[in-house]
């Protein structure tokens, strides 16, 4: 890639927390975070503050988010974990307000391309990414192109439905959906995380593990789904747990007996991604590159 506009001032607006990062000499430094603001007021004005305090000659602003993101219109349509940025015209308002050029694409389509550019899957052309979280997402590669979709929807696999009464993946696979489940039938006064089921599993709770166990089931049930539907050559989990160990093997492990139980001639090839809690903001960057820098060598294009 040739030289590219730096630094960035690059943004993940989660439905929770917002991370902060600066991209310069191609790396990620400065990262910081707040609480999602209420409003777009509220979360204008935190956008241009962090400008005023890191004070640097910003080319531009990358930027992540959840929902159906149309990167060319600016905004997202449809729903998305911040209520107030949907259908709202993110894009322009940024732009005017910093006076900077902005980007804006989609947080899971921003972790597959930054696991594409410069991560676990830069040596194949098809690929799809499970994010595990709060819900579950995703993305998918084919032939070195991210695929949005008519109405930017591809990837949304947590809308899957899973059960014949209708429960989805997002409410079946996720770890925060697992530890609610597990303090219902514990029936605890308190909530509890998903690491701390994980450590009661550890010192023996048959039911935290019984728990653990139907998250997974779940999991490898949507992962088998997507190499038989999809056929990439990788499939990448982002999302916190990705990073505990034992959790990538054991999802690879349950696919492969469900490829062997259903005849399927495939072999999951299954692997955490490689940013972690990064991957939204360098992807973003990325997505920046696309749109404003010279991209006449860049494998990766948006669909």
């Amino acid at each position: 890639m040739t030289a590219q506009p730096e630094p960035l001032l690059v943004i993940d607006i989660g439905g929770t927390t917002v991370k902060t990062g600066v991209w310069s000499q191609q790396r990620l430094i400065r990262r910081d975070h707040f609480a999602t603001p209420a409003s777009w007021s509220a979360l204008l004005t935190a956008i241009v503050q962090l400008r005023q305090t890191l004070a640097l000659p910003f080319a531009g602003v990358a930027i992540s988010l959840p929902g159906s993101v149309d990167t060319v219109a600016g905004k997202i349509s449809g729903t998305s974990a911040v209520d107030y940025l949907n259908g709202f015209p993110i894009k322009t308002a940024l732009r005017q307000a910093l006076d900077l050029p902005v980007s804006i694409q989609n947080d899971a389509n921003c972790a597959a391309l930054a696991e594409t550019w410069q991560g676990n899957a830069r040596d194949v052309a098809d690929v799809a990414l499970l994010v595990i979280g709060t819900g579950v997402g995703g993305a998918v590669v084919l032939d070195h192109q991210l695929v949005a979709g008519r109405q930017n929807f591809t990837g949304e696999f947590g809308y899957q439905v899973m059960t014949a009464q209708g429960e989805t993946l997002s409410e079946l696979g996720s770890p925060v959906r697992m530890a609610e489940r597990y303090g219902r039938l514990a029936k605890l006064t308190h909530p509890v995380s998903a690491k701390a089921v994980y450590r009661a599993a550890e010192q023996g709770d048959d039911l935290a593990q019984f728990c653990i166990d139907d998250m997974l089931h779940w999991l490898s049930c949507a992962a088998f789904n997507l190499f038989v539907s999809l056929n990439p050559q990788r499939l990448l989990i982002g999302g916190g747990i990705s990073g505990r160990p034992g959790f990538v093997a054991d999802l690879q492990q349950r696919v492969q007996r469900l490829m062997h139980q259903h005849g399927a001639p495939l072999m999951a090839d299954i692997t955490a991604c490689k940013f972690h809690n990064d991957a939204n903001l360098i992807g973003a960057v990325y997505q920046f590159y696309l749109e404003n820098g010279d991209d006449t060598t860049v494998k990766v294009a948006s669909a």
